[in-house]
C-alpha cells in the first residue's frame, strides 16, 4: 500500500510539474523597481552588521534566495513525493486526515472537477470557502488555483449579508461551505439573489455534491495540465487595507511563491523539512482564511512535509489536548492565545515538551506575554515574531537565535523598507518613528476592482505605505508602534496605544486590555482603557497606580477605565479598535 501511494504522489506531482522546469519568468502585472545587488553565499550573520542604507532605505542584512518560476500549487507540492506515506492534515477533533499522497490524489480529482464544470477549463473563474479549518480545505485552496481558478475565503464568523456582500465582490462562481453552515450559506444566497453553485464539505441537507466523496472517488478524472500565467490571481482574501470597507487583496502565484522562498531562507526558517522519521507537526488554529493561516502555516507547513492538525473553533481543554496529543512542534500564535498559553493553568508545562519554537504574529507581541511564556516553559525555546500584511505578506522575521522581544524581526531576503516623516514624507534615519513603506517581489497586484484604493497605498515608486508606524533601530530590528490612525493624540503629543497596553498587561491582575481615544475638551484626546480582570479585586485606583511612575503624564489614563468581560476581537485575535471606539464614543 505505501508504495503504491508514493507512486500516485509521484504521478500526481509530475502531472503538476510537468512543464514548470520551461516556464519563462513573467512579471508582475505592478513594475517592481527594486534592484538586487550581487551578493556573496549565504554565511553565519554577525551580530555588529552594520546596517547599509542608502537614503535611508533598509535593505535586508540576509542573501537573496532562489525565486520560483512556476505557479503555486507545484511549488508547495514540488517535494511531497519524498513523504507520500507521512500525514499531511488531520482533524484535531475527528481524527479524519490525509497523507501527503492522498492530499495530491484530492487536489488533482477536485481540479479535475472543476474543469468538467467550467466553461473556460483555462480560467475556470473564482471559487470561494466559507468554512473553518478542516483537513480538506488545502485540497479546495491548492486544487482551485493549480487549474488557473482563484480562490477567495470567506471569514467563517461572517453573517449572511457579509458573506453575500463578499460574493458578490470578489464574483465568487462557486461555493464551497462546511456541512454545518450550509444554512449559512443558504441565507447568504437568498441575499445575493443569484445562482452561485454549491459543493459541502459533508453530507448536505439539500442532495447537494459531497466533497469529501468527489476526492474519494476512484472514478473522477484527473485535473488535465494547465499552464497557469504567474501573474494570475490565485488568492483573493479580503482586508481591510489601511481605511475603509474590506477589499478584496489580489495576490498572484509568483507573489505568493515568492514570499514563501523568502521567508524559508535559511536565517528564519525553524521548521525543519520532513526526513527520516522526522516531521514538524503545527497546529492549524489560526484560520486559513485569513493571511497568516494561509501562508505561514498551511502553504509554508506542505512545503516543509509538516503534519497540520486543524481545530474548527478555539476550545481552551481541546487546545492544550492536542498541544500534548500531537506533540505540536512549532506553535504558532497571535498575542491573545500567546497570552492564554503562558498564563492558563489548562496549559501545563508538560503540553509543551515538544515545542522548540513558537511564532506570534498578526499584532504587536507583549513582551511580558512572551517573557511569561519563557519562564512556564524553564527550558530554551525560540520565540520568533515576525510581520506581514496580507497586502505585503511576510516581510520581516526574528532571525535563528536573535530574539529581540518587542521587534517583529529584520527584513527577509528581496525586502526594502523605509520609515517616513508623517507629515513630509520624507525618508528617515535608523531610530526615527515614522510610516513603515515596504518594496519587494511579493506585494499584491492590487485591489480587486478598487484602483483608487490601489493607488492611496502605492507610491509612484511602487512603495506600498503600510498604515504602520515603525521605528528601525541601528542592528536592523523594526519595531511596530501603532497603526497611523490609531495614535491618540493629546494636546499635539502621540501617544501609542499599545504602549499603554503592553504596560498594562504586566499587571498580574490584568488579563487583558485595549486602550482607545475619547475626545477632551483642553487636550483633544485623552486615553481609556477597557480593561478585562483577572479577580474582581482589581480596582481603578490600583491600575492609575501602577501606570503613574511608568509613563509621562501625557500618556495617563485622563480618560478612564472600564472593566469589561471581553475586548471586540477578529478571529486573528487583533483588537478592533474602531469597535472599541465606538463603545467609547457610546458612553
Amino acid at each position: 500500500m505505501k508504495s503504491q501511494m508514493i507512486s500516485l504522489v509521484n504521478s500526481s506531482c509530475s502531472h503538476l510539474l510537468r512543464s514548470s522546469s520551461r516556464l519563462p519568468g513573467r512579471a508582475l502585472s505592478r513594475p517592481i523597481t527594486t534592484k538586487s545587488k550581487t551578493r556573496g553565499p549565504a554565511s553565519a550573520l554577525v551580530q555588529s552588521l552594520e546596517l547599509e542604507t542608502e537614503g535611508h532605505v533598509f535593505e535586508s542584512h540576509f542573501p537573496d534566495v532562489p525565486l520560483p518560476q512556476s505557479p503555486l500549487t507545484p511549488i508547495v507540492f514540488e517535494e511531497a513525493s519524498k513523504w507520500g506515506h507521512k500525514t499531511a492534515t488531520e482533524c484535531g477533533y475527528t481524527g479524519r486526515s490525509y497523507t501527503y499522497s492522498q492530499l495530491v490524489d484530492g487536489i488533482m480529482r477536485w481540479g479535475g472537477m472543476l474543469q468538467r464544470m467550467a466553461t473556460d477549463r483555462a480560467n475556470p473563474g473564482t471559487v470561494a470557502i466559507l468554512a473553518p479549518n478542516c483537513p480538506e480545505y488545502p485540497i479546495v485552496f491548492f486544487g482551485s488555483i493549480g487549474v488557473g481558478a482563484t480562490v477567495t475565503t470567506i471569514n467563517a464568523a461572517y453573517t449572511p449579508e457579509e458573506i453575500a456582500r463578499h460574493l458578490d465582490d470578489s464574483g465568487a462562481n462557486l461555493l464551497v461551505v462546511e456541512g454545518v453552515m450550509e444554512p449559512l450559506a443558504e441565507a447568504a444566497l437568498k441575499v445575493l439573489k443569484r445562482e452561485v453553485p454549491v459543493v459541502v464539505n459533508g453530507p448536505s441537507a439539500n442532495a447537494r455534491p459531497n466533497l469529501r466523496e468527489i476526492i474519494a472517488d476512484s472514478n473522477t478524472p484527473f485535473a488535465d495540465f494547465v499552464d497557469v500565467p504567474l501573474d494570475r490571481v490565485a488568492a483573493l482574501p479580503y482586508s481591510s487595507g489601511t481605511t475603509g470597507k474590506p477589499k478584496g487583496v489580489s495576490l498572484t502565484h509568483s507573489a505568493i511563491a515568492n514570499n514563501i522562498a523568502m521567508y524559508h531562507n535559511p536565517h528564519t526558517i525553524n521548521a525543519e523539512k520532513a526526513e527520516g522519521d522526522h516531521q514538524e507537526v503545527l497546529m492549524g488554529l489560526l484560520p486559513f482564511f485569513h493571511i497568516y493561516g494561509m501562508c505561514v502555516i498551511m502553504s509554508s507547513g506542505l512545503c516543509r512535509g509538516a503534519k497540520i492538525v486543524t481545530l474548527p473553533k478555539f476550545e481552551p481543554q481541546v487546545y492544550a489536548s492536542v498541544l500534548k496529543k500531537h506533540k505540536i512542534s512549532v506553535l504558532h500564535t497571535v498575542p491573545p492565545l500567546l497570552q492564554f498559553v503562558a498564563a492558563s493553568p489548562a496549559v501545563a508545562p508538560d503540553d509543551l515538551s515538544h515545542v522548540h519554537t513558537v511564532m506570534c504574529g498578526a499584532a504587536p507581541v507583549p513582551p511580558a506575554a512572551a517573557m511569561a511564556l519563557k519562564e512556564k516553559v524553564s527550558r530554551p525555546i525560540f520565540f520568533q515574531e515576525g510581520f506581514g500584511m496580507t497586502e505585503t505578506l511576510c516581510t520581516h522575521m526574528t532571525p535563528k537565535g536573535e530574539e529581540k522581544l518587542g521587534y517583529c524581526g529584520k527584513l527577509v531576503p528581496h525586502t526594502r523598507a523605509k520609515i517616513v516623516d508623517l507629515e513630509t514624507g520624507a525618508a528617515l534615519p535608523p531610530g526615527a518613528e515614522g510610516e513603515l513603506c515596504v518594496h519587494s517581489p511579493a506585494l499584491m497586484a492590487g485591489y480587486h476592482n478598487n484602483p483608487e484604493a490601489t493607488s492611496d497605498c502605492f507610491d509612484a515608486e511602487g512603495w506600498f505605505h503600510t498604515g504602520d508606524v515603525a521605528v528601525c533601530d541601528k542592528e536592523g530590528y523594526f519595531s511596530i508602534v501603532d497603526r497611523i490612525k490609531e495614535l491618540i493624540k493629546v494636546k499635539g503629543l502621540q501617544v501609542s496605544p499599545s504602549e499603554l497596553e503592553d504596560i498594562l498587561l504586566r499587571h498580574p491582575g490584568v488579563a487583558d486590555v485595549g486602550i482607545t481615544a475619547v475626545d477632551d475638551e483642553r487636550a483633544g484626546e485623552v486615553p481609556r482603557a477597557y480593561v478585562v480582570r483577572r479577580n474582581q479585586d482589581l480596582s481603578e485606583k490600583d491600575l492609575h497606580t501602577f501606570l503613574g511612575s511608568r509613563v509621562a503624564p501625557h500618556k495617563q489614563l485622563a480618560g478612564g477605565i472600564r472593566f469589561v468581560e471581553e475586548l471586540p476581537k477578529n478571529p486573528t485575535g487583533k483588537l478592533l479598535r474602531r469597535q472599541l471606539k465606538k463603545m467609547a464614543d457610546g458612553e
